[in-house]
């Protein structure tokens, strides 16, 4: 039997503490690291500390102690230490590899963990291990992870996706938006998933949309006056809900968008905002022609028991965010820069489809937005080799 005893150096958070007190140097997070002022690597000790010490001191954290569960974890699944240590767990090269920990990157964490043979347990490793604290897994997520619980799950978070865009539309309203987005991205040269051609048979269609959201890249989602203002179906208008709503699928379908881009796992929001068709043909402007709900400040509980379903059943834990309300989603999609169905549609699709593509190439690059404006003003290039997504949801 194993049994963790040693807690003499615990602090509490709750009371605003200093980590420091006492310490094994082979299980420091890179925080707990610093770099004095003649370039030597240091920790940042409580006990040594003087206001003219040169840094400052740390609040103790959970998050520093997922870092060590993290190292014992490494030395369970290897069989060796993250760093090489002594029997008391300090590092052996001290000045070297707190060098290391301090720059701590993405590239050494892929070299340490690639002697790691379990993908679950490497990946379980990967969130552990991150320097930066405030991405790391708590103790919930920690044993609601697939590596613990065996959970069936279609991508791992900081695994990369099977698809680059996931559409999101009403069928009932926009089933028709969305086929046209289909053909015109099709004829760019891009491989579309579509829930009508690819779900196989039989298949579940809440499982389907879900494992495709979640092994996608960028969600575009489509808000028109029938979507989510409908004047004649409850179950399409996000005014009329309230907090016992039997739910709704598109709003279920924003609401997990959401929670993998807090992941990183989403890493572009791309809304398509629909005006009213004209007896022109001519399509009104979204907000000017009050086709935006005033959506109330509530929490949709069985939203809420879905996300959670949806998570577990991916094997991605609980939620990061938790309890959004239906103002809280829309102004979030709303936050992201989109398109507007406005004046006549040979006029807005093209571009459309040019900005979808284009949000596309620059998540793919993990483009910075100084890199963004680079290249848009160097090249006016949108062709790219990218899958498309597309979930179609009724009111049933």
């Amino acid at each position: 039997m194993l049994k963790l005893i040693d807690l003499d150096g615990a602090v509490s958070f709750n009371e605003g503490e200093y980590n420091g007190l006492k310490f094994s140097t082979a299980c420091l997070p890179p925080e707990m690291i610093y770099r004095s002022g003649n370039g030597e690597y240091k920790v940042r000790s409580t006990q040594d500390w003087t206001p003219e010490s040169g840094y400052d001191l740390l609040p103790a954290s959970p998050s520093q102690d997922m870092w060590s569960l993290g190292c014992v974890f490494y030395l369970l699944c290897t069989g060796a230490t993250l760093f090489q240590a002594t029997i008391e767990d300090n590092l052996v090269f001290v000045s070297k590899d707190m060098a290391v920990l301090y720059h701590w990157t993405e590239q050494t964490k892929r070299e340490k963990l690639s002697i790691v043979t379990d993908n679950l347990a490497r990946n379980l490793l990967s969130l552990l291990l991150n320097k930066n604290p405030a991405m790391r897994l708590d103790g919930e997520h920690v044993l609601s992870h697939p590596f613990l619980t065996g959970a069936h799950f279609c991508r791992l978070q900081g695994e990369e996706p099977e698809w680059d865009v996931f559409i999101s539309y009403r069928v009932d309203s926009d089933s028709g938006h969305a086929e046209e987005l289909y053909n015109a991205l099709c004829q760019k040269g891009l491989k579309v998933w579509w829930d009508k051609r690819c779900l196989e048979p039989g298949q579940n269609w809440e499982e389907g949309f879900v494992s495709g959201l979640v092994t996608s890249r960028c969600f575009v989602c489509m808000l028109s006056r029938g979507a989510i203002k409908s004047d004649s179906k409850d179950g399409q208008n996000f005014e009329w809900m309230t907090q016992g709503s039997k739910g709704d699928h598109v709003l279920s379908e924003w609401r997990l968008a959401l929670e993998l881009k807090e992941r990183t796992m989403i890493e572009g929001v791309f809304p398509v905002m629909i005006g009213d068709v004209g007896a022109n043909g001519e399509y009104s402007h979204y907000f000017k022609s009050n086709c935006n709900p005033s959506a109330p400040n509530i929490v949709v509980h069985e939203v809420e028991r879905k996300l959670r379903d949806y998570l577990s059943g991916e094997g991605l834990g609980l939620p990061y965010t938790d309890r959004l309300t239906i103002k809280a989603v829309l102004d979030s999609v709303l936050s992201n820069q989109g398109a507007f169905y406005c004046g006549r549609k040979e006029d807005f699709l093209p571009s459309t489809v040019d900005s979808i593509c284009d949000m596309v190439r620059r998540c793919k690059n993990h483009e910075t937005p100084i890199q963004r404006r680079t290249l848009l003003a160097s090249s006016s290039s949108r062709n790219l080799d990218a899958d498309i997504v597309v979930g179609g949801h009724g009111t049933a």
